[in-house]
């Protein structure tokens, strides 16, 4: 059903218990005080008052993404489908309830609360650093006991996130595909991430010329970043220009702070 069917058939089942209500209330006047007449208005408003209450929350059109994308609230992504929003660009994210501006204590609660742990991204002094819990600018998300989940965290001097990156490769351990965060996104969002072209990123963040950062000088594997920065994103995409058209192995979707 598209979205104008589903307004439609909103309306009218949103309709329906509303009337039950005012019939309820008016009644014939003559009878208002006969005991029967008030048990039946009775049972119409103990009935009609949650079916009115449930109607609002399931047939109003997307209404969690708008209620969410409108009270100000950074929009989960595990929950919204986020690029199809039409004001994106000027809404703050949160990926598995991590969202920027937290302190490193709250996000490490957040990841015990979820199972979840940091471990570090660059190389650590003592196996102990090593095991976590991350203390460095940059910290990596995985189950406990598990597997990397796509998500990286990235500290400012104040120890609050200012940086959230989302991971996927085309190399993946399948059971680390099962768990990577992006598989829980939804619609445009999700496409954006499992098939990835140029195309589809214009269509969703505008033309924009990348910057190409080899990984080795004069190498054919290189990263090619895009920069949206009044969107607060950066996309990076790595290929292998040997490949005619090129195509995408790794892809990086950072969101940071404006």
């Amino acid at each position: 059903m598209g979205l104008t069917g589903m307004s439609v058939a909103g309306v009218i089942l949103f309709l329906i218990p509303w009337s039950i209500l005012w019939m309820a209330w008016r009644g014939p006047i003559q009878r208002r005080k006969e005991f029967a007449h008030r048990g039946w208005r009775s049972h119409c408003l103990v009935t009609g008052l949650p079916v009115v209450s449930l109607l609002c929350v399931f047939f109003s059109p997307n209404a969690r993404l708008h209620a969410t994308a409108e009270n100000g609230k950074p929009i989960e992504l595990t929950q919204v489908d986020f690029f199809s929003l039409a004001d994106w660009q000027h809404k703050s994210v949160a990926i598995e309830g991590f969202v920027l501006g937290m302190t490193r204590a709250e996000a490490t609660r957040l990841a015990q609360a979820h199972g979840l742990q940091f471990l570090p991204n660059m190389p650590t002094r003592t196996v102990g650093e090593a095991k976590g819990p991350c203390r460095q600018a940059s910290c990596a998300i995985y189950q406990v006991h598990g597997n990397y989940i796509g998500i990286d965290l990235y500290f400012d001097a104040t120890d609050h996130v200012s940086k959230i990156s989302v991971s996927v490769s085309v190399d993946m351990d399948p059971q680390v595909s099962r768990v990577n965060v992006s598989r829980r996104f939804r619609g445009l969002t999700r496409e954006f991430f499992d098939h990835y072209s140029d195309s589809l990123r214009n269509r969703i963040f505008g033309p924009v010329e990348g910057k190409e950062k080899p990984f080795i000088p004069a190498s054919a594997i290189t990263r090619v970043e895009y920069n949206y920065p009044q969107a607060g994103v950066t996309v990076r995409v790595t290929i292998d220009k040997r490949d005619d058209p090129a195509k995408p192995y790794d892809l990086d979707v950072d969101f940071a702070t404006r």
